[in-house]
């Protein structure tokens, strides 16, 4: 009986030890699964630090402005305007640089005055733009002066790259553009015609020659008379 219970205890010793190899293996493919598991799943990457932000580049410093343009008036400076019209002198500038050469291109810009005697130009408006041509000579093309008399100026900048110049242009309105010729003379007398004096004389002359041919018959004296002009200074 011994005998035959030990023969039967080996299989009973395997039935014992079987369920832990079943349970290693469990684990043992279960750990199999999780390792492909991470092996098809793509590693994620750390996403990258934040670039550094750049700081935003200083403005540039603006260039200075060299007042060394010259700015010639051609037409307009004290020029006389007709206000009852509305016809005005249109001004001229010429600019020229530190060597006295015309400069092409340069910015030209007029400004009348905002209120009292003055114009505008074309549009209405009080300022106007333009450009030197190769002799450096702009104008303010559509100047029309307003109803206002009196005296005003005109401002003339000119620019070109870092160089600048300002004139100024004198003008007047007035009713009458005949103050332009100044006062008109004063007519004379009649009296102080000298070529009245003239005729005065070659009359007289004439009269006495002829009352003395007609008395010649009472006279044995023969007199003889030249009448000529008589030219009296102004």
């Amino acid at each position: 009986m011994t005998g035959r219970i030990e023969r039967y205890n080996l299989p009973l010793a395997a039935l014992k030890i079987l369920p832990i190899k079943k349970f290693i293996a469990i684990i043992l493919s279960g750990q199999l699964f999780l390792l492909a598991a991470q092996a098809q799943t793509p590693a994620q990457t750390p996403p990258p630090p934040p670039a550094a932000q750049t700081p935003p580049a200083a403005p540039l410093a603006p260039v200075p402005m060299v007042e060394n343009l010259k700015v010639l008036v051609l037409e307009g400076q004290r020029s006389v305007n007709n206000s009852t019209r509305h016809v005005g002198i249109q001004p001229v500038v010429e600019v020229r640089d530190e060597n006295d050469r015309p400069v092409e291109g340069a910015t030209i810009v007029f400004r009348l005055p905002p209120s009292g005697p003055g114009g505008s130009f074309a549009g209405n408006s009080l300022t106007f733009r333009g450009s030197t041509n190769a002799q450096g000579q702009a104008g303010a093309s559509g100047f029309v002066p307003n109803d206002l008399q009196g005296r005003f100026d005109i401002h003339v900048t000119a620019t070109y790259q870092n160089r600048t110049g300002e004139v100024t242009i004198s003008q007047t309105n007035s009713p009458n553009t005949l103050s332009m010729l100044g006062p008109m003379p004063q007519k004379k007398s009649v009296l102080h015609n000298k070529y009245l004096y003239i005729g005065l004389g070659v009359a007289v002359g004439a009269g006495v020659a002829l009352a003395l041919t007609l008395g010649h018959s009472n006279s044995t004296q023969q007199v003889t008379i030249t009448p000529g002009a008589v030219s009296i200074g102004q």
